[in-house]
Formats: structure tokens, C-alpha cells, sequence
């Protein structure tokens, strides 16, 4: 014998799964509908730039609280400000680690990082999932960059160094390496695809010196930098940045079978104005 079912309990139930998502959304929602898509998905939900788009500094910040609020263990301090400026004029990005992050606008060849920045955001937000350009993913990764500082836990220490000392060039050329290994996964929690990796692994523009010297000292022990991303990314994190050539090293070392003292020697090395004497060291990294 048939019977009807009373559907007023699962529009109930919807009502309430509803309600309760809008508080959580609550505090940085804007004013707009939410695509259901997004309602239902799993946290961290995808496409955060559709949901809070960025096109100044002020909502940008937004979007940074909205992701620290949802991922805390990428940014552990949460998000202070989004300023222009910044303490130096060296640089387009810049964060205290400490949940505060600086940006101004500069150019370099066809970079402009404001421009890319938010070309990028916007890329993100566009449920077409236009491909962008080899620049904008270049702004995501540096902005990544930014992120991963505020998850490191011994760079208070360096950073009271010279900028020039090799010890901090060193601290930053692993952050710098470890965005670029895993910047793709960031970009799409915003929304959007990785499509310019190579190019920004083997041409990005920030500690490109230094970053190509470390490439290579990681060949030379017979491993690709992609292969090694889950381990960096660990030392990056969780060592102590003073001593950030060693522990990099003795990873070397053990995924080589090399000795570890040359492998440190040419990592040590890396910010050397001595070219010749640079590939020297690297010469010897898999054969002392």
C-alpha cells in the first residue's frame, strides 16, 4: 500500500542547515547571494575570491581574514592590516608575520604588481576559470610567498639580521622556493588554476639568483625540486631558520647518500657574488 511523505521536515531541516551557515559567513559576508554550490561544499570552500571579491586593499584584507578564518594554520596570527607602504622600498610585498601585510605598486619588465595582483583576484572570482597570465599567477605565488612567512616559527631571529647576511638570504630564498613549489594548491583555494608553474619555478622574479643556485645544488644530489616540496616545506615551517642550511642539507645528505658537509658548503654559499667559486662548491657537493 503506498503512502506520501510529508516534505515539510527536510524543508526544515534545509532552513536550518541554512541558517547555520549564514552565521558562520556572517561576520565578512558581502551583501550579495551565495551561489549553492558554495553553501554545500566542503570547508574551506572553493572559489573564496568569488565569494569575497578583491579589488583594493580594503577588500583584500577581507579576503585574507575570510582565509585565515577558515585555514588558521596558514596564517596562525590571523590578519592585522592590509596597508599600503610598508617599512622598506625594496620590495612590492611584505608582512611582519605577525598577521600584518604591506603593498605598494612597482613595476619590472612586464610586472606590475598591482595590476597583476588583482588581474589575478579577479581571474579567480570568474566561474569561467580564465587562464591568467604567466604574471597575475606570478602575484598569487608572491603573495603565497607573504603567507608562508606568517606560518614560519623561527624567522624572528633572522630578520633581526642584516638583509644582506647570508643566513637571512638563505631563510629567504627557502621561503621564496617553497611558495613557488606550492603555490598551485593556494590558487585554488581562491578559485582559480595553476597554469605557469615551470615558468614561475625557473623564472620567477623574486631571489632569482638564489633560487636558481639552490635548483641546482638539488640536481646536482639527484633530485627535482618538485619532488622535494613536502620536505622543504617542512623544514620551512618547522626548523630553526638560523641553522636553515644545515637542516636542508642533512636532508640532502640522506636522500643522496652524499656527505653532508660539501651539500651545506655550496648551500651556504648560495648569495656568493664568486660565480666560479659558487659551481665549485657545487662540484663537490656529490663528490667529497
Amino acid at each position: 500500500m503506498g503512502h506520501t511523505i510529508d516534505p515539510q521536515p527536510m524543508v526544515e531541516l534545509e532552513r536550518a542547515v541554512a541558517q547555520q551557515v549564514s552565521r558562520l559567513d556572517h561576520r565578512l559576508m558581502t551583501k550579495r547571494d551565495t551561489e549553492i554550490d558554495d553553501v554545500r561544499a566542503a570547508w574551506p570552500v572553493p572559489g573564496l575570491a568569488r565569494r569575497f571579491p578583491a579589488q583594493d586593499l580594503g577588500t583584500l584584507q577581507t579576503l585574507l581574514q575570510e582565509y585565515a578564518y577558515r585555514l588558521p594554520g596558514d596564517l596562525p596570527h590571523g590578519v592585522d592590516f592590509v596597508l599600503e607602504g610598508g617599512p622598506a622600498d625594496d620590495f612590492y610585498m611584505a608582512t611582519n608575520g605577525k598577521g600584518g601585510f604591506w603593498f605598494r605598486e612597482i613595476e619590472h619588465g612586464t610586472f606590475n604588481s598591482r595590476r597583476d595582483l588583482f588581474g589575478a583576484l579577479a581571474k579567480c572570482a570568474d566561474k569561467q576559470r580564465p587562464v591568467m597570465t604567466r604574471d597575475e599567477e606570478y602575484a598569487l605565488e608572491s603573495l603565497w610567498h607573504e603567507i608562508w612567512h606568517n606560518r614560519q616559527k623561527g624567522m624572528d631571529a633572522v630578520v633581526a639580521l642584516p638583509p644582506a647576511h647570508p643566513v637571512r638570504r638563505f631563510s629567504e630564498t627557502l621561503n621564496q622556493a617553497v611558495a613557488r613549489l606550492t603555490y598551485p594548491r593556494f590558487v585554488e583555494r581562491l578559485g582559480g588554476q595553476a597554469a605557469h608553474q615551470a615558468w614561475v619555478l625557473n623564472s620567477g622574479y623574486g631571489y632569482a639568483a638564489t633560487v636558481s643556485r639552490l635548483w641546482r645544488v638539488i640536481q646536482e644530489c639527484g633530485s627535482e625540486p618538485l619532488d622535494l616540496a613536502g620536505d622543504l616545506a617542512t623544514i620551512n615551517r618547522a626548523a630553526d631558520l638560523l641553522e636553515g642550511t644545515r637542516h636542508v642539507a642533512t636532508m640532502l645528505a640522506r636522500r643522496s647518500g652524499y656527505p653532508r658537509s660539501p651539500i651545506q658548503a655550496a648551500l651556504d654559499a648560495l648569495a656568493m657574488p664568486d660565480e666560479a667559486r659558487f659551481f665549485t662548491l657545487v662540484g663537490r657537493s656529490g663528490h667529497d
